[in-house]
């Protein structure tokens, strides 16, 4: 018996110290990445709780409409459920309504979400999803919301932003998983993705190509002049860069009418922690979150990435 209770001793503190060993090595990590990432957290600013993160909600969309001071947050389901769309505010009032497409659940990945003019648009598998702002701000709490067939577009509509004129609509590329056929030499090397820029209300044709870099989550052209760019994949560093928008080259290329522009060159590069999302625009600020401390992924909340959160990039 003596020996059984040694042994249960000795067990007893091997996992006491495993779990101090734990803690320390966590708060550790959550004080360097402090150093590690200095520019991304000196420029950046918490807004509200990042809504979902421990519902198997995955988030991919971020969009602000000011005049309501709401936030959307579109994503899919870890247990491949409906997708959702969340509505937050700066108080962490928040609640979703769960997606069908012809009567049936919606599962599709819900990437980037934009709105605009009092219509919301959903990018998700190479189409572009409308609804009116006022149903989902109309909603009961975990209503059916039906997104209807969406209108085909010429990329893989994995993000979306816009503004008072435009919708654009980009793709990812990773080279692996993620593939897509729209490949060009640029200045700055290659490039395997687009945006193409629609106006708002005409969805059959692009006025305008934008050829972009690889992992590219989500965009964001600002009222000053600047194309902002949020890239991720897995567990590596995000990184934000920050081009002029009025330094894009244009080419001899189209693509389905529309004339090929291509980027000039990068004037801010800032490195931040994994898998940043979506960008959109808010209060003179880009805004972002990340599905880090998602359940699907969960190392996110050991860091307390739950927050969606804006960026001065001019700071």
């Amino acid at each position: 018996m003596k020996i059984l209770k040694l042994i249960g001793k000795i067990l007893l503190s091997a996992v006491a110290c495993v779990l101090v060993l734990a803690v320390l090595t966590i708060g550790g990590l959550n004080v360097a990445k402090y150093g590690i990432y200095k520019e991304f957290y000196s420029i950046r600013t918490n807004i509200c709780k990042n809504p979902g993160l421990s519902d198997g909600f995955v988030c991919q969309g971020i969009a602000a409409d000011e005049e309501n001071e709401i936030f959307l947050v579109s994503g899919y389901m870890k247990d491949k459920s409906a997708s959702r769309i969340y509505i937050t505010n700066e108080q962490n009032d928040s609640y979703h309504v769960s997606l069908v497409k012809g009567g049936e659940a919606f599962t599709g990945h819900a990437g980037g979400i934009a709105v605009t003019r009092g219509t919301v648009y959903l990018a998700s598998g190479k189409r572009i999803y409308s609804l009116p702002l006022s149903v989902l701000l109309e909603a009961e709490a975990g209503e059916v919301i039906e997104i209807g067939e969406g209108v085909r577009v010429n990329n893989s509509a994995s993000f979306v932003f816009t503004d008072e004129e435009y919708l654009y609509v980009g793709e990812f590329h990773d080279g692996g998983a993620y593939q897509t056929s729209h490949t060009y030499m640029t200045p700055s090397g290659e490039n395997n993705a687009i945006i193409s820029r629609y106006k708002l209300g005409k969805l059959d044709a692009p006025d305008r190509i934008y050829s972009i870099p690889d992992k590219v989550q989500g965009v964001a052209f600002t009222p000053d002049g600047k194309i902002v760019f949020s890239t991720s994949y897995g567990i590596t560093d995000s990184v934000y860069y920050v081009y002029d928008a009025s330094e894009i080259i244009p080419t001899e290329h189209t693509l389905d009418g529309a004339p090929v522009y291509f980027l000039g060159e990068c004037i801010k590069k800032i490195k931040g922690p994994a898998m940043s999302e979506d960008l959109d625009w808010y209060e003179g600020r880009v805004i972002s979150l990340s599905e880090s401390a998602s359940d699907k992924y969960i190392f996110g909340k050991l860091f307390f990435a739950n927050k969606i959160y804006s960026l001065d990039y001019n700071g």
